[in-house]
């Protein structure tokens, strides 16, 4: 197979905002195109070997850098602060990139989204502003993992610190990324050592990228989000097919909440992946096969 082409440049969203686009392109006649809808924190580098898995495929990728994230333009002046007004504008974001930016050389549009890129995925479908071919979403963030009374009360001091104008100050337990308190040991994102060290390398060559915790903001624009999904999704059909890809000791993000979701929306099914942590792309090998072997054999019915 001949090699992939890559192509990595800012754009501009209708808003003015500056947002960093990359585009991978498969060597050979594409079969596909796909769009990775990163997580929180994430940025382009990070995906470099799922982008050549992709290319290997056949498939085009696509993916943006989040405003507020890697080196798209940041909201406040403390840039490490991961904020965001409310999450249409990431919702506007995605729908701006699928429609205007990204340009399928051949084959179905399949989203490939991540925790917090799952759910803006999730909902930009269940709205109807997104409409892939299909959609795989690995640990989607439909809520986060505490009771519902733990929720609602969370849900209702991020809006009350927020409506009282303390919205862009941390969250609570929420600091600065810092090298120093990185430790692979209980990690909750991947069992994999090599994946772990690669991703804090890239952050230590490029400080730039990285994103510390979440404000109040944030926070208030998520529990509300969440909610929104909850009612959007509720005895809906007819989507574009759907594979919900539940790491079952994920400890980020809810996985009765994936569970749920995939018993509410028809057509939607649930593939679980036993010993496997948050980040399903980073963790082993073995993991990773069992993923790509479900990736394959969803776009088979596509």
């Amino acid at each position: 197979m001949t090699a992939s082409k890559s192509n990595i440049r800012m754009e501009t969203a209708p808003d003015g905002a500056r947002l960093r686009i990359g585009h991978w392109q498969t060597g050979v006649r594409p079969v596909g195109t796909v769009i990775l809808v990163h997580g929180r924190t994430e940025f382009l580098e990070k995906y470099a070997e799922v982008t050549a898995e992709l290319n290997h495929r056949g498939l085009d990728a696509w993916a943006m850098d989040w405003r507020g994230q890697g080196l798209s333009d940041r909201f406040l002046n403390h840039s490490q602060k991961g904020h965001i007004d409310r999450f249409d504008t990431y919702i506007d974001d995605l729908v701006w990139f699928a429609n205007d930016i990204i340009d399928p050389r051949a084959g179905p549009v399949v989203v490939l989204a991540h925790s917090m890129g799952g759910h803006i995925a999730v909902r930009a479908i269940l709205e109807g502003a997104l409409k892939p071919k299909g959609l795989i979403a690995t640990a989607p963030m439909i809520a986060l993992p505490m009771t519902r009374l733990g929720a609602l009360g969370a849900g209702l001091l991020s809006r009350v610190v927020s409506g009282a104008g303390f919205g862009e100050r941390y969250g609570p337990g929420m600091a600065d990324y810092d090298s120093a308190r990185v430790r692979f040991e209980d990690n909750p994102l991947t069992g994999d050592r090599d994946r772990f060290d690669r991703i804090h390398v890239l952050l230590a060559d490029n400080p730039n990228f990285a994103l510390g915790g979440v404000t109040w903001g944030w926070l208030n624009a998520a529990f509300r989000s969440m909610a929104e999904i909850r009612r959007l999704s509720r005895g809906v059909s007819g989507m574009c097919p759907a594979r919900i890809c539940t790491p079952m000791d994920d400890r980020v993000v809810s996985v009765d909440a994936q569970t749920r979701l995939c018993n509410t929306v028809g057509g939607w099914e649930q593939i679980r992946f036993e010993d496997a942590r948050h980040e399903l792309l980073m963790e082993i090998d073995d993991i990773r096969n069992r993923f790509w072997s479900a990736f394959d054999g969803f776009l088979r019915t596509l």
